[in-house]
């Protein structure tokens, strides 16, 4: 097993550098070896190419970012299809399910996110990893 991670979804990116409670848990996780993850795919929803991304900006040249290889994409995928398969009226984006798989994928860790229904539904079946709102 490797490292605990923190998963961080595109609508907590920009709280990373704005919050000051949140950084302060960041770097205490990060000074225990926690690991922090930026999927790629988050910049598509997180970044506006706007001068108002600055925050985000410097939160992703300060973690750097995740590529996400090809079994976390059918990782995700996998993960959305079984939320699918559950009933749910609407299955979680893709992106989310990119974002859940990198946890999973893990082992253990937390997902910081502002869409805690989907992430929880999509971690369902992962009780190492923990979803919450920062």
């Amino acid at each position: 097993m490797s490292e605990p991670v923190i998963v961080l979804d595109s609508g907590v990116l920009d709280r990373a550098t704005t919050n000051q409670e949140f950084r302060w848990t960041l770097r205490d996780l990060t000074e225990c070896g926690w690991i922090p993850v930026i999927p790629t795919v988050v910049l598509a929803e997180a970044i506006t190419g706007r001068p108002e991304d600055a925050p985000v900006n410097y939160a992703i040249s300060r973690i750097g970012t995740t590529e996400t290889g090809e079994a976390t994409a059918r990782l995700a995928g996998r993960l959305r299809h079984t939320v699918k398969r559950s009933g749910a009226r609407k299955a979680p984006s893709g992106i989310d399910a990119i974002v859940a798989a990198h946890a999973a994928e893990s082992g253990r860790g937390v997902v910081f996110t502002t869409d805690l229904p989907d992430l929880e539904r999509l971690l369902s079946d992962t009780p190492s990893i923990t979803v919450q709102k920062p």
